[in-house]
């Protein structure tokens, strides 16, 4: 089994110790939840580890070795692993910028509780639990670089998600995901308010692949990947001035088939990352277009307005 199987399956173990509501399995639900989070630090080092010894940064000693050309190398000593002063000290030394500080509360009552005991009250020990929630959340997204949803599993997820930071921290992961596709901090809002997952009716939703035109998805509770259309065949909102139901529109803009999105009672392209007010049929051919449409020949979508240019030019040549 792998060093990052162990920290789920404690992690996991610990959450559902955590579910029981019982004071003595609360404190059976901050060992399980602290050993995990110590194997999930053990994992990081692990993967930071050089191919000759890919464990040599999680062992307690470390000594130098000759290679076969006579290279100087450092491997593992002995089967102890660090402890929690030594990863602290190796993050320092790797440049692994990280705040202790929520660790050190979760950790301070394991010791009490294992070695003591605690004076904390249910709803106190409760809390550190809670706490170490998002610390999970944020370690396996920012250093381990991994969507929490995909490695924890989809009940121990959902109850991290039930708690309020977790919440919404992933929230503001959501948005931006959409921000670095490209719009603006409040068309991303506008799209994730308007959004909801197909399968589960979850908005945590985000962009998985911002290569394509219009971008692969995500849901970050049931994590099923999705499409455009996924997100709103819960909702379609006729646009008031068309006698349509249409959710797709191509961009007269960007020359982008289907990129504009009905969200709510907007109108948003997912190619040139803006919001559109005109929305109509193309005079000549009937297709469904968003963009500015004034400023053409027939009102209608730039193919055919350059068709007609084309036309136009070649009469006026004629004519001469």
């Amino acid at each position: 089994m792998s060093l990052l199987q162990n920290a789920i399956d404690s992690i996991q173990v610990g959450v559902e110790d955590y579910l029981m509501n019982d004071d003595r399995r609360y404190l059976s639900a901050v060992r399980n939840i602290c050993a995990g989070i110590l194997l999930l630090y053990k994992e990081k080092l692990k993967r930071l580890s050089p191919l000759h010894d890919k464990e040599v940064l999680i062992k307690q000693f470390i000594k130098p070795i000759c290679d076969e050309k006579g290279n100087v190398l450092f491997v593992g000593d002995g089967e102890k692993t660090v402890d929690v002063q030594t990863i602290k000290k190796r993050f320092k030394s790797l440049k692994i910028e990280y705040d202790w500080s929520r660790f050190e509360e979760i950790n301070k009552l394991r010791n009490n509780i294992e070695h003591y005991y605690t004076d904390k009250s249910s709803g106190a020990v409760r809390e550190v639990i809670v706490t170490s929630f998002l610390l999970i959340r944020d370690f396996i997204s920012e250093y381990l670089g991994e969507e929490p949803y995909s490695v924890l599993g989809e009940d121990c997820w959902q109850t991290l998600l039930e708690t309020a930071d977790v919440y919404k921290a992933e929230s503001k992961a959501c948005k931006q995901s959409f921000e670095t596709y490209g719009f603006e901090s409040q068309i991303s809002e506008h799209i994730l308010k308007n959004i909801r997952c197909l399968f589960c009716h979850s908005s945590l939703i985000k962009v998985k692949n911002s290569a394509d035109t219009l971008p692969s998805l995500v849901c970050c509770l049931c994590s099923r990947d999705l499409e455009i259309d996924d997100v709103i065949k819960e909702e379609k909102i006729p646009y008031d001035d068309l006698d349509a139901e249409e959710s797709f529109a191509s961009c007269n803009d960007s020359e982008s088939i289907n990129s504009v999105v009905k969200l709510g009672n907007k109108w948003i392209c997912f190619s040139c990352q803006v919001i559109h007010d005109d929305v109509g049929y193309c005079g000549y051919c009937n297709e469904f277009i968003a963009g500015d449409l004034e400023d053409t020949f027939l009102s209608g979508c730039l193919l055919c307005d350059g068709q007609m240019g084309h036309y136009m030019n070649s009469r006026a040549y004629n004519d001469d």
